[in-house]
């Protein structure tokens, strides 16, 4: 079953997707994969907030 897509629930699918990410994260050995997880899980949140042609396009 295919349910619309909101934005509503596009919201809470990146918030989630940020929420994994932190997660992997956390159990990441590699500082520096450490980092790049932490940063895409930033952008994510980010581009909720401001679209995803970020504050220029405002």
């Amino acid at each position: 079953m295919n349910l619309p897509d909101t934005p509503l629930e596009r919201v809470r699918r990146t918030r989630e997707r940020a929420e994994e990410l932190g997660r992997a994260a956390d159990r990441a050995t590699d500082p520096e994969h450490r980092q790049r997880l932490r940063e895409k899980a930033r952008r994510l949140l980010r581009e909720e907030i401001e679209g995803p042609a970020g504050p220029e396009a405002r």
